[in-house]
């Protein structure tokens, strides 16, 4: 699709808006406020709600917030933009999000754009915890979004992962049903066991309290939007930055990073599943540009405009070729604990414990023999018990594949002028997996173990 002569780049649709943010202080949040900021200068300015935490207030936390890496650039180059951003004291919790009149009457005359993206995102959360957060703070902020005077469009982040079931074997970009309804929810935590476990078959399908709520969230979105313009956006596994703002930025050990990390270092030498099972993931700054991208293009309809930003639809990696190019890079840089490091699939439960005892377990119980001897802390046990617990919460996930169309999204990007291509670009085709697989595990040093290699 070539872009009409009337076309509007995408950073012209932002000059002179004010935005609204929620969640800005989360990994895909500082991406978005960082991105907004340096590509498109011509915003008025970004309202974001900050929780107080450990007694610190939103102006307290804000002095740290640009310490961050994904703020380097933009001190450097565009220094003055980053007064643009004003936090506001708040909790998603709240009635009317906690704000202060005075201030929540300045958001409501002047904000023209929100983009919800709080949310806890804990697998194991309490479901009466991520009801609040996920469910009840989506609807606080849809009733801001009707009270807001000059409100153009609002996005709602939720994720791709919230409609994935037994039943299902691909998710459209179209709304599905709500699990269950909210007052049925309730009275579930209510008559349950107080430690609130609930197993996929309470959860209908669902493997945890977090793509439970996103799933119910998504409904309530639609049930309350009423005539406020809307769209949804639905990400997969967001990984490290794969260009922007930092090359490999990471901000944690959330999903599958410790694992990746632990294979490429020869620690993990099986996996339950297929080799050629989707590894569904997508770089943060992909999904931020998308994000940016469809409330520039927004257009009304009668049902939601919903997007996809994954890769299975258009330019899939598989888990062993994932897993082939993290070897690849860290025998490259002699990164590898264990050598000769490989990885195998398999469904056989006694097949995976023998693998998993001969060639992860007792390697590591003499590694840590070693360094008792040596007088050095034990740490490999260790290592392997959390990657245990981490692949336990991933399970469902790992061990299941989906196919995930992005006609919507990819029509969108197709739609778009050349230069605003390069500017946002977001399309899984563009992605090289073996330098990216490179690209992730260098932000894993770089950010989170705070190592160059």
């Amino acid at each position: 699709m070539v872009p009409t002569s009337n076309y509007t780049p995408v950073s012209d649709f932002y000059n002179g808006k004010t935005i609204f943010v929620t969640g800005g202080t989360g990994f895909l949040g500082k991406v978005l406020i960082e991105k907004l900021l340096y590509s498109c200068p011509g915003i008025s300015k970004i309202y974001m709600l900050v929780r107080e935490k450990r007694n610190l207030t939103a102006t307290d936390r804000m002095k740290k917030f640009f310490d961050c890496p994904v703020f380097d650039r933009l001190k450097k180059e565009k220094p003055e933009n980053l007064k643009k951003l004003k936090p506001v004291n708040g909790d998603l919790s709240q009635p009317c999000l906690g704000i202060d009149p005075k201030e929540l009457q300045v958001i409501k005359d002047e904000v023209t754009i929100v983009f919800h993206f709080a949310a806890t995102v804990k697998f194991n959360e309490p479901l009466s915890i991520a009801m609040k957060i996920n469910v009840e703070g989506t609807e606080q902020v849809i009733d801001l979004c009707h009270s807001l005077k000059k409100i153009e469009v609002f996005v709602y982040m939720s994720t791709i992962f919230s409609n994935t079931d037994d039943k299902l074997n691909s998710v459209e970009e179209r709304l599905y049903r709500s699990p269950k309804e909210v007052d049925e929810i309730y009275k579930m935590i209510k008559e349950n066991d107080p430690r609130e476990v609930f197993n996929p078959e309470v959860l209908d399908g669902r493997p945890n309290t977090y793509t439970f709520t996103k799933a119910v969230a998504e409904n309530i979105v639609a049930q309350k939007r009423g005539n406020l313009p809307t769209i949804m956006i639905r990400p997969s596994v967001v990984t490290p930055a794969k260009e922007e703002p930092v090359r490999g930025w990471v901000a944690n050990w959330m999903g599958p990073t410790a694992t990746l990390l632990y294979l490429s270092r020869g620690w993990i030498r099986c996996h339950y599943g297929e080799d050629d099972f989707t590894f569904e993931i997508i770089p943060v700054d992909y999904v931020v540009n998308l994000t940016i991208i469809s409330a520039a293009k927004f257009k009304r309809s009668d049902d939601i405009p919903i997007y996809h930003s994954c890769t299975s639809a258009l330019h899939p990696v598989t888990f062993k070729e994932t897993a082939s190019y993290l070897i690849k890079e860290s025998c490259k840089k002699k990164l590898v604990d264990i050598p000769f490091p490989w990885i195998t699939f398999s469904r056989s439960l006694w097949f995976l414990g023998i693998i998993s005892f001969f060639m992860q377990l007792l390697p590591a119980y003499i590694a840590d023999l070693y360094l008792f001897i040596c007088g050095h802390p034990t740490r490999y046990v260790k290592m392997l018990k959390k990657y245990s617990q981490n692949m336990s919460a991933l399970h469902y996930f790992s061990s299941r594949t989906w196919y995930m169309t992005a006609n919507r999204s990819q029509e969108l990007i197709d739609g778009l002028s050349a230069e605003d291509q390069k500017i946002f670009p977001c399309s899984p085709a563009s992605i090289d997996w073996s330098e990216y697989m490179a690209t992730y595990l260098h932000g894993v040093y770089r950010f989170l173990l705070k190592s160059h290699y």
